[in-house]
């Protein structure tokens, strides 16, 4: 039994779909697990003082872990170990030893200078909050460093996994990373407070790394520490992943100038805007980072073979699930806001007010959640040519298109209120503050315009062969989803005296049976359509 087990979780899968359905599946087995910490933090703390602080605290640990932790990620080594396997088994181990070992120097190096430089960097940015608060924010950025530590070794880690193809063990950990802070929260909360939440995060990125170590480490493969580096190989590596990271770092620092912005806002718009953020990150992480991860191997093979009519099926396959998945999801989400995170987070001193903003945002976000699942796999699409720029300068561009927006409607609020009094009022929060509802849309702006930069950079060529396989699966989808918002709507309309509303269940059923009779809507449409997708949804035809 015990045997079956382990040869299941780390067998290699070579199926671009059945490799989706299980980062899938984990994938809303993570989800599921960030609900729960989600609604722990809610109940507790509401979106106030500890939960802004405990965001807030976040920022530096996570801006080190893209800026360091990030120049071994999957989306560079996969394609290089590819390239060195093609050299030989003993090309491929130089390789990774010399990668392994400069990484760890520089990730060490980079935690401990933050160390030092947390309590200058903390009161700079988060002006907005008390003294009090930014000294409790800077107490516990500096115990979340060990976080970018160990999820950048897991990383390295990861890299190995993903390159073999064992998608199901590389999709186990975000579980165990969720299950760490679960762990602190239960068990410490109510006797430490917000801290026990921190140091679930570093117990949740030791079990992450602790996965990832113990399967690679005993592996033909492990990375050891060695004084004889390739240089030319570290260098080769250096060139990818510092393209890729200064993209990543951009997605950061705009993260932490939404945070900065947040603090002024006034007491919990960090916790309303994290919150919100988690919860539109619902479509991205199961469609989005699925085929993302499961196309990137492929599509690095196919490239080093020169194969560029696989290339090409990759990339338009990728496309068209995307499209098809994600914007029947986006549309449930923004009829049933309420009611998702009502049974997510509003219990405790999470009140009515809280959950009405937060959907509110939630709203705001998921309307480019199509564009930033597209944004992401184009952009491991291009990594996976061996094409950095592009990437870097669509989240250059999409990033401060995202902080311009956000700076002119926060400090030109006179001029831009009433654009979002309409958006208020179209939301049900017009008798609420709705400053906060400028960022998400903000952030939205510049997700598509990174999505569209990156399409563009595919060539004419290409897109014009993506292009024709392509429209009618947009139609299509985009006509399926309006069926599917218009479903769910007309059923929470007409269902609502069923249910008490004033209860989790009530919610919940309430919730559930209006999204399955728009969902069962939307197939039954695209089955009338004649969609292929829907028509192959059991096939591998990838």
């Amino acid at each position: 039994m015990v045997k079956r087990v382990y040869r299941t979780i780390t067998r290699s899968i070579n199926g671009l779909q059945e490799a989706a359905f299980w980062l899938a599946v984990f994938g809303t087995l993570s989800l599921l697990l960030g609900f729960i910490r989600d609604r722990i933090l809610a109940h507790f703390f509401g979106a106030g003082q500890e939960l802004d602080v405990y965001y807030a605290a976040f920022k530096i640990p996570d801006l080190i872990f893209v800026t360091a932790g990030s120049l071994v990620s999957i989306s560079v080594l996969v394609p290089l170990f590819a390239k060195k396997e093609t050299e030989g088994e003993k090309h491929l181990k130089n390789a990774t030893d010399s990668i392994f070992t400069v990484f760890s120097f520089l990730i060490v190096i980079c935690c401990i200078a933050a160390w030092f430089l947390i309590p200058y960097l903390v009161p700079f940015a988060f002006k907005g909050m008390s003294i009090a608060a930014q000294s409790q924010t800077i107490y516990l950025s500096r115990i979340l460093l060990l976080s970018p530590l160990l999820l950048g070794f897991s990383n390295f880690f990861g890299s190995i996994v993903q390159y073999e193809k064992r998608f199901v063990l590389y999709s186990l950990s975000p579980l165990l990373y969720n299950l760490g802070i679960i762990a602190g929260l239960v068990f410490g909360v109510q006797s430490y407070g917000i801290i026990a939440a921190v140091f679930g995060v570093c117990l949740g990125a030791f079990l992450h790394l602790f996965l990832q170590a113990a399967f690679t480490l005993f592996s033909a493969r492990a990375p050891r520490l060695t004084l004889q580096l390739k240089w030319r190989d570290v260098w080769d590596t250096a060139r990818l992943s510092v393209p890729r990271t200064l993209a990543l770092s951009i997605a950061s620092f705009v993260g932490l100038f939404f945070a900065a912005l947040s603090s002024r806002i006034g007491e919990g718009a960090i916790a309303i805007f994290n919150l919100s953020f988690n919860l539109q990150s619902i479509p991205l992480s199961l469609i989005g980072v699925s085929f993302s991860l499961s196309a990137f191997p492929a599509l690095a093979f196919s490239f080093a073979k020169k194969n560029l009519s696989e290339v090409v099926l990759y990339i338009n396959n990728g496309l068209r699930q995307i499209i098809f998945w994600v914007l029947p999801i986006t549309s449930l989400i923004i009829v049933l806001r309420a009611h998702i995170v009502r049974v997510i987070l509003g219990s405790g001193v999470f009140d009515w007010s809280d959950t009405r903003l937060t959907s509110a945002a939630l709203s705001l976000f998921v309307i480019s959640a199509v564009f930033q699942s597209i944004q992401l796999f184009l952009s491991r699409s291009h990594y996976a040519l061996g094409k950095t720029k592009w990437p870097l300068l669509a989240n250059l561009l999409g990033g401060a298109l995202s902080v311009f927006m956000a700076l002119l409607f926060i400090k030109n609020w006179s001029g831009w209120h009433y654009l979002f009094d309409f958006v208020a009022d179209a939301l049900n929060v017009s008798d609420l503050s709705n400053i906060i509802l400028s960022l998400p849309f903000a952030f939205s702006l510049g997700s598509i315009l990174s999505a569209l930069l990156l399409f563009l950079a595919l060539g004419k060529d290409l897109i014009k062969e993506i292009w024709s396989r392509m429209k009618t699966t947009i139609f299509q989808s985009l006509l399926g989803a309006l069926i599917a918002g218009a479903g769910t709507y007309f059923t929470l309309s007409f269902t609502g005296s069923i249910f008490n509303l004033e209860t989790f269940f009530g919610v919940l059923g309430h919730g559930l049976l209006s999204g399955v009779a728009g969902t069962l809507l939307w197939a039954v449409s695209l089955r009338f359509m004649g969609n292929k997708e829907i028509k192959t949804i059991s096939n591998d035809k990838y």
